[in-house]
């Protein structure tokens, strides 16, 4: 991972794949070392004196990770997810495995107000993207369309025949289905 600091390049081995924003990436990686008690297991319940105290239920060993979206608290979210995902069988079911841990960073409209630029604009993750770099296919979807978009850039390449191409993300807002007309009475 390369990282502009104080105006200089640094190289970073990155051996979690993961990065944010901000602060240094060192400072990221010391402060992991808060949350070496979080497990993707469940915790089980303790004694307190001579009370019992059952855990309360799925999840509980992650209980105490960080929520909000400022990025140290995005990055101990990522290396979590990140270190803790299946193996995936398929290239898509890698990056549909990809986007579910991506759904954890999306900032709904609202929940986040930016004022630092003179007035308050609610900020968005305006768009998501996964990239499959051994299948060369590059996907995404956006605020508007959370449908996931494909790009084969094999294909994009010979298609752009040299030529400089944009793709264009925007499109129509996703519709969305009635999934009642499936229903079938009585199953």
């Amino acid at each position: 991972m390369i990282e502009p600091v104080d105006g200089t390049l640094k190289v970073h081995d990155a051996p979690l794949g993961i990065m944010t924003n901000a602060p240094t990436y060192d400072w990221h990686m010391t402060n992991l070392q808060n949350y070496i008690n979080l497990s993707v297991k469940d915790a089980e319940g303790t004694k307190l004196g001579p009370v019992s105290l059952p855990a309360f239920g799925s999840g509980s060993g992650l209980h105490g990770m960080p929520g909000d979206f400022t990025p140290p608290s995005r990055f101990v979210r990522a290396a979590i997810y990140a270190q803790s995902a299946a193996p995936n069988a398929t290239a898509e079911d890698a990056v549909l495995s990809a986007f579910h841990i991506l759904n954890q960073f999306d900032i709904p409209k609202g929940s986040v107000q930016n004022s630092a630029i003179g007035g308050t604009v609610d900020e968005i993750t305006e768009w998501t993207s996964v990239a499959d770099l051994k299948n060369l296919r590059w996907y995404f979807r956006t605020h508007e369309d959370q449908s996931i978009h494909m790009v084969d850039l094999k294909e994009a390449v010979d298609a752009a025949k040299g030529e400089v191409r944009t793709i264009e993300m925007e499109g129509s807002t996703e519709a969305i289905t009635n999934a009642s007309t499936n229903f079938i009475a009585g199953k």
